[in-house]
């Protein structure tokens, strides 16, 4: 004879598994603002970091392995995910037909700009990461560069202990 397990109860049974396992997700990142401090500048084609260094914030929100965050420059929305390991996580974002001057004087209409971040966690309020930003336009050479730089995320001026 076989009994019969009722729907609520094979409900309840997946939920409580569910529930569990979402409590092991092996990352420690708060979610909030964190300010991003460029510690070396790899590339700098036209003097970007100068014009975007008081924008470069991140509000971080995290679902499941799902990274999603509000970034200062262009006020772009980058969308990404905690790699396998569950301690660095990566996020991508873009604006189009964006009005901006690069150098200092020379107005840009631009196709496009991209951003790229890469990051590991330090602690629950810091990572160090890498970022991209590229201003892409088709009709203006002189509009085109890209940033990289390296970073300290901080959130809350709470530096992760062991680091000055």
């Amino acid at each position: 004879m076989v009994r019969a397990v009722s729907t609520l109860r094979r409900l309840s049974l997946t939920a409580v598994l569910a529930s569990t396992l979402a409590g092991c997700l092996p990352y420690s990142q708060n979610e909030g603002v964190y300010e991003l401090i460029p510690t070396e500048t790899l590339r700098d084609d036209c003097n970007l970091l100068e014009k975007i260094e008081g924008n470069l914030q991140l509000s971080l929100q995290i679902s499941g392995r799902v990274v999603r965050a509000d970034f200062g420059v262009q006020n772009m929305q980058l969308d990404g995910y905690f790699l396998e390991d569950g301690e660095a996580f990566t996020a991508d974002g873009s604006v189009t037909n964006v009005s901006t001057t690069v150098d200092g004087t020379n107005e840009c209409l631009l196709d496009q700009v991209r951003v790229h971040l890469d990051a590991t966690t330090k602690c629950d309020t810091g990572f160090q990461g890498q970022l991209r930003l590229a201003y892409d336009a088709n009709n203006n050479t002189a509009c085109t560069c890209e940033l990289w730089l390296r970073f300290d995320g901080v959130q809350g001026n709470t530096r992760c202990e062991g680091n000055p």
